[in-house]
């Protein structure tokens, strides 16, 4: 027994095709979409004149200036917290028994000085 197929909701007897649009006509719907004019572009802070305008751009630069400083403040404060970490027990080490006059230093000669 051969099985019935299902209808799918539309009636069978609606079933004209009409006929797929040519390479012509896709071209001129494509070309006629491109001829409507531009919208015309609102200005950008309407209510205030160009010197305010040039007043707020300063303003913002100003801000990201100063925005930029404190990064890098911050980041000389960072690298020389993270290098003080590193030498202080180098240099705590070296110089704990250190005699900082010059007067006392002994002479070096040369044999010293090529030897190190």
């Amino acid at each position: 027994m051969a099985a019935k197929p299902q209808s799918s909701g539309w009636s069978e007897e609606t079933e004209t095709y009409e006929p797929l649009p040519t390479y012509m006509e896709l071209a001129m719907a494509a070309a006629s979409a491109h001829d409507a004019p531009p919208a015309t572009q609102t200005p950008r802070l309407p209510g205030l004149s160009v010197v305010e305008k040039v007043v707020a751009v300063g303003i913002v630069c100003l801000a990201f200036y100063g925005m930029a400083l404190i990064g890098c403040g911050l980041f000389l404060k960072a690298e020389a917290k993270r290098t003080g970490f590193m030498t202080r027990p180098m240099m705590s080490a070296g110089l704990q028994y250190a005699d900082f006059d010059i007067r006392t230093l002994p002479a070096r000669s040369t044999d010293d000085l090529l030897s190190a």
